[in-house]
């Protein structure tokens, strides 16, 4: 998969622009603040609908501007597209393809496809369960709309469902049989979509390991081995069961204590707990080998690899890691984000308040 042009309007400091990558290493260099966060930003929209810095979609709006597009042009087996990504100020978002409106954002996604590298992956192994529950609801959303249609309804379910429990807490009224009709038609329809969910990234989790372990061996010369795992799925009953068994509980804390949107992925390196008994170099070598393994698992389902962007990654890294990452990319499309000079690419962009320069 190949991103062949993108261009921006009014988005974040990019007034407007076109940039034209080559099919190998890109490198965006320039100072900070100078918009090569932006670009990378803009091209990963079309792979996940939505910022991956952003709280809303308005902050990506050029500051005074009332709307901002991004439109890419990418190539795949079958052939060239187009894509279409626009916001209002009022947060209205507008998606196309090839030129026709997609009603939902699980339309959008899954037909570009990249993965990114950002300093907050490296933290993905020592960080709480949030950031690895998000790493896996953006790795197969990419692969499956369903999966991000089935999330999306779970996630409004729950807000309904936290919305009651809530209201009973601070209008103290208790459980009755008002409160448990209401709740058991939520905790039904909650189950239905965590059974999906949590089979899905257990499914995910088991492909994950088996690459992860293959590069995470290689990149460290064999001297670590890593165990990934997710619990075990079970059936809507039994999520349906757990909600209603833990009502008083929940009911005291004003929220929903059981579900996917708890769970958390496991990472054991060398038979110890990552997270608490790793160094730093190894939980990064780990972060890194699971990035890595996420771009041969879309080879894997899509049939090619998906565009690979590394914004401001390479500088958080020893020699030792920077090689194995560049190396293993060979013969893929990469965009690199630096404030250094140093890294040569087929195509190198000197970024300065939101302008991309060809430089030779």
């Amino acid at each position: 998969m190949i991103c062949k042009s993108i261009e921006y309007f009014n988005f974040r400091n990019i007034e407007s622009a076109r940039i034209e990558p080559s099919h190998g290493v890109n490198v965006f260099f320039g100072n900070n603040a100078e918009g090569k966060t932006n670009a990378v930003e803009g091209i990963y929209l079309f792979s996940c609908g939505r910022s991956f810095r952003a709280h809303s979609d308005s902050e990506m709006i050029k500051f005074g501007e009332k709307k901002c597009f991004v439109k890419l042009v990418y190539s795949d087996a079958s052939g060239e597209k187009k894509l279409d990504f626009s916001v209002l100020s009022n947060g209205k978002r507008s998606c196309r393809k090839n030129g026709v409106r997609l009603s939902r954002l699980s339309e959008f996604v899954g037909n570009f496809h990249a993965v990114l590298f950002c300093p907050e992956h490296l933290s993905l192994v020592k960080e709480g369960p949030s950031v690895r529950r998000s790493f896996l609801d953006m790795a197969i959303s990419q692969l499956s709309p369903v999966y991000l249609g089935t999330l999306q309804r779970y996630n409004a379910i729950l807000r309904q469902r936290n919305g009651l429990l809530k209201q009973r807490l601070f209008t103290g009224k208790g459980i009755d049989k008002e409160f448990t009709d209401m709740i058991e038609v939520w905790s039904d329809q909650l189950s239905g979509e965590a059974e999906y969910i949590s089979k899905a990234r257990f499914e995910y989790v088991e492909k994950l390991e088996e690459k992860t372990k293959a590069i995470l061996s290689d990149m460290t010369g064999k001297k670590d081995n890593i165990e990934i795992s997710y619990p075990t799925p079970v059936e809507k009953a039994v999520f349906f069961e757990k909600f209603i068994s833990s009502l008083e509980r929940e009911l005291k804390a004003g929220g929903t204590l059981y579900g996917i949107h708890r769970d958390d992925m496991t990472i054991r390196v060398n038979e110890k707990d990552a997270r608490s008994f790793s160094s730093q170099g190894q939980q990064r070598s780990a972060a890194l080998a699971m990035k890595l393994s996420e771009g041969e698992i879309v080879r894997d389902n899509i049939g090619e690899y998906p565009v690979f962007l590394l914004d401001d990654i390479l500088s958080e890294l020893d020699d030792g890691r920077k090689k194995y990452i560049l190396e293993g990319l060979s013969g893929r499309q990469v965009i690199i984000t630096s404030c250094g000079n140093d890294i040569g690419g087929e195509k190198r962009f000197y970024v300065t308040a939101g302008s991309y320069n060809l430089t030779e």
